[in-house]
């Protein structure tokens, strides 16, 4: 679940404004990853059942949601003057 929650926040990240907080990036990480079910793997599993993980249409929406859940909690907690946008 960390590389599928990495690849989509590095594939949305210049889309969205977001904070300019020291640890952003990796709190929102964090979050979301909490709010998650962790997913792992067993030694024997082939590279395709791995890739077919990571291409499954709900379960990326699922970590886009988790994502934006978890960007909206960092900005209402958020000191810093240049905020995202109020919106999210």
């Amino acid at each position: 679940m960390e590389v599928l929650v990495d690849e989509i926040y590095e594939e949305t990240k210049q889309n969205y404004p977001s904070c300019k907080c020291a640890n952003y990036d990796n709190d929102v990480k964090s979050i979301a990853l909490n709010n998650l079910p962790p997913v792992y793997f067993l030694s024997t599993v082939s590279e395709g059942e791995k890739k077919a993980f990571l291409l499954d249409r709900q379960r990326r929406i699922t970590v886009l949601a988790a994502l934006t859940q978890a960007k909206g909690l960092l900005c209402t907690k958020c000191t810093n003057d240049k905020k995202m946008r109020e919106t999210i």
